[in-house]
C-alpha cells in the first residue's frame, strides 16, 4: 500500500486546474480523484493507493458492499446508498460523525472511468456534499 504525495503537492502528472478545484471545496474534509489502478490525479490529503483501488470495486456488488462498506485511512464507514455510479455514507454519530461519498464518472475526452472520493463533518450533511460533488465531477473531471 503505497501513499500518494503529501497534500501540499499535486501528484506527479496531475492537471494544476483539477488539483486548484479540488482544494476550493472547502466544506469537504478529503478529497481525492483517482483512476481504476488507484493512481492519484489530484488530493487533498495522502490517500493510499490499495484503499483507492479497493473503492473501484465497491460497484461491482450492491450486497457485499453494504455488507462491507468502505474504508479510508483505515477507518471504516457504513454504507447507507448505493447507485450505479455512486456510493455514500458515514461512520460515526450525529455529533462525532463524518461521512463519505464515492462517484464514478465515465470521462468524454478520454473515455475512461475516474473517481472521487470525499468525505465531510457536521454540519455538513450528504444533501449538501452529494451534489456539490455531481457537480464537482461534472465541471472538473468528466469533461477530461
Amino acid at each position: 500500500m503505497e501513499p500518494t504525495p503529501s497534500a501540499s503537492a499535486a501528484p506527479v502528472g496531475a492537471p494544476a486546474d483539477l488539483q486548484e478545484a479540488l482544494r476550493a471545496q472547502t466544506e469537504w474534509s478529503r478529497a481525492v480523484i483517482f483512476d481504476t489502478e488507484g493512481n492519484v490525479l489530484a488530493s487533498t490529503f495522502a490517500a493510499d493507493q490499495g484503499e483507492l483501488r479497493e473503492m473501484v470495486g465497491k460497484f461491482n456488488d450492491c450486497d457485499s458492499t453494504f455488507g462491507s462498506g468502505l474504508t479510508l485511512l483505515g477507518s471504516h464507514y457504513d454504507v447507507h446508498r448505493f447507485y450505479e455510479r455512486m456510493i455514500y455514507g458515514r461512520r460515526g454519530d450525529a455529533a462525532e460523525g463524518e461521512g463519505i461519498c464515492l462517484q464514478m464518472v465515465q470521462t468524454t475526452g478520454s473515455n475512461r472511468a475516474l473517481y472521487a472520493l470525499i468525505t465531510y463533518g457536521f454540519p455538513i450533511l450528504s444533501a449538501k456534499a452529494v451534489p456539490d460533488l455531481l457537480n464537482f465531477m461534472d465541471t472538473h473531471v468528466a469533461p477530461m
